[in-house]
């Protein structure tokens, strides 16, 4: 676990918190730690193994603040921005930021992070331990990379982390098998090129809206909402979300939709019912008429072939 203290010396202490009356992104089978005062609300989600740690990390500060971050080991560890801006000052270097949609590799130890009044920050990390990095077998060095633009592949890794499915056991393996493939995809990019007539800001929020979209596959959140809670209209968001990721909204909205219910169905012994509601329709057979237009076979159907019955 990491330790908290603010500029002043003051620390923040983190209490284990019960997860099961968490309401927002988590990580499946994580604990839970807490910290929150007046001022400032911090929550931890960490799952623990002994080759890797997974953790998501959500800060929120009223009033102007540095934290410091002592990590509790020098592994190397992958870092993504999901909400907010990560601000990283070093002991001993220059100041920098990690926006929302970018990510770097770091083993650093320490460092100070600032934060604005009303300022908040979302970001997920993943700890590799040596003996994991050595048993991978590549001739790839694992070293520290500066802050990039997040691949889009890795990035839907990291949503299918925080909505796996699995129960305790599978879970475990299907955590294990999800860290080496980020691995891989960090060491197996090519260098994004993002839109030149966007700016960083803009291009954050695009990131911003596919962070929301990924974790709110029951269609309750619409796109023209969705524009709103962004501070932008629904034209500008269509248009810069398909310049950023090169696929319209509303497609990437129902295809990822319709990814996770295929999830479902063929990993899960989950009702049809309660897939469907997970996936926010009304009806079940409003859920099977939608799935049977895409694919041209009911849930049902799809389920027995995929399992070879």
């Amino acid at each position: 676990m990491i330790q908290l203290n603010l500029s002043s010396g003051e620390t923040l202490p983190l209490l284990s918190s019960p997860g099961r009356k968490f309401r927002g992104q988590r990580i499946p089978g994580s604990s839970l730690y807490k910290a929150e005062r007046t001022g400032y609300t911090i929550f931890i989600h960490q799952f623990t193994h002994p080759l890797y740690a997974i953790t998501l990390r959500h800060f929120s500060f009223l009033e102007q603040n540095r934290v410091i971050i002592t990590e509790r080991n020098d592994w190397l560890r992958l870092e993504v921005v999901l909400s907010g801006s990560l601000s990283i000052l070093p002991k001993d270097g220059t100041k920098t930021a990690l926006l929302t949609g970018q990510y770097q590799l770091t083993s650093l130890p320490l460092f100070a992070s600032d934060y604005d009044p009303g300022q908040s920050v979302l970001y997920f990390t993943v700890h590799f331990s040596p003996e994991l990095l050595a048993g991978i077998g590549s001739d790839q060095s694992f070293a520290p990379a500066a802050p990039r633009p997040v691949p889009h592949d890795l990035l839907n890794m990291v949503y299918d982390i925080l909505k796996c499915p699995f129960r305790e056991g599978i879970r475990n393996f299907y955590y294990a098998n999800r860290v080496r493939e980020l691995l891989f995809s960090h060491l197996a990019s090519i260098p994004m090129v993002l839109p030149g007539e966007l700016n960083a800001q803009q291009v954050a929020a695009m990131y911003e809206a596919d962070r929301i979209m990924a974790g709110n596959l029951d269609g309750r959140i619409t796109i023209p909402e969705l524009a709103r809670m962004l501070g932008t209209n629904f034209v500008t968001l269509k248009r810069n979300y398909e310049k950023v990721f090169g696929i319209g909204i509303f497609p990437r909205m129902m295809q990822r939709k319709m990814e996770h219910i295929q999830l479902l169905l063929e990993k899960t012994n989950k009702p049809l019912k309660e897939i469907g509601d997970l996936a926010g329709y009304q009806t079940l057979p409003g859920f099977i008429n939608a799935f049977r237009k895409r694919f041209k076979v009911t849930p049902k159907e799809w389920r027995k072939e995929r399992r070879g019955f």
